[in-house]
């Protein structure tokens, strides 16, 4: 069983839309503390933060990995929700991850492709990479996954901390999968549904990233231990 604090993570580069329309729909007793990390935004999202009584970080180094250890080093939860303020994921499920957490998973992921779930953002292109990744992963490091890469996930301090990320970009949701895996700690899911991005740019770029994946599972299989 894990008790204990519960933070929540929210990371944005110019997302004030989403701010402004999601993060409402956040009910604070969810967690102990919330904060926002932010990779430089110049749209007013550290004001509409500000306004909603979110501490903001600023991040030295941008990156979307970057920001996942910049959100553990500035709080103190023992269980951390990473959640984008975007549109693409829904605030209710921030209560069922940690749940499922506090049953005796180490890490939680909001799937896109469990049963009763739904994706509205992903093209057909994205969604065939999602399933060829997560079958590489489920098969190379003998996971039962469904989407090893959505980044509304919880997971414990201990893990996360364990694990020893370093990628920086969006590499950052794959490692996490794996080097739980590989570590032997528990791995949950609960089903999702993926609603249309709010305002702002989305910031994964289709071949670009998937050949980061690409490159990010060869190095977790044959070098990383």
């Amino acid at each position: 069983m894990h008790n204990g604090r519960v933070s929540i993570v929210m990371m944005s580069l110019n997302e004030v839309e989403g701010l402004k329309k999601v993060v409402p729909r956040i009910n604070r007793a969810w967690a102990d503390e919330i904060i926002l990390v932010d990779g430089g935004s110049t749209d007013g999202t550290l004001e509409e933060a500000r306004k909603q009584g979110i501490r903001v970080v600023g991040q030295e180094i941008r990156g979307r990995g970057e920001a996942y250890r910049v959100g553990l080093r500035n709080t103190t939860g023992d269980i951390v929700v990473y959640f984008s303020p975007d549109g693409n994921e829904r605030p209710e499920d921030i209560p069922n991850l940690v749940a499922e957490i506090r049953k005796g998973n180490d890490m939680v992921i909001a799937s896109r492709f469990l049963w009763n779930s739904k994706s509205y953002d992903a093209t057909p292109i994205r969604r065939f990479g999602n399933h060829m990744f997560t079958f590489l992963v489920n098969l190379l490091f003998r996971t039962k996954v469904t989407d090893c890469i959505n980044g509304l996930r919880a997971i414990t301090r201990e893990c996360m901390e364990d694990i020893d990320t370093r990628y920086r970009d969006f590499q950052i949701e794959m490692e996490m999968t794996v080097r739980a895996a590989k570590k032997g700690y528990h791995i949950g899911e609960i089903p999702t549904i993926e609603g249309v991005r709010v305002g702002g740019k989305g910031k994964l770029k289709t071949w670009r990233d998937g050949w980061r994946y690409t490159l990010c599972l060869l190095k977790e299989l044959f070098i990383r231990r």
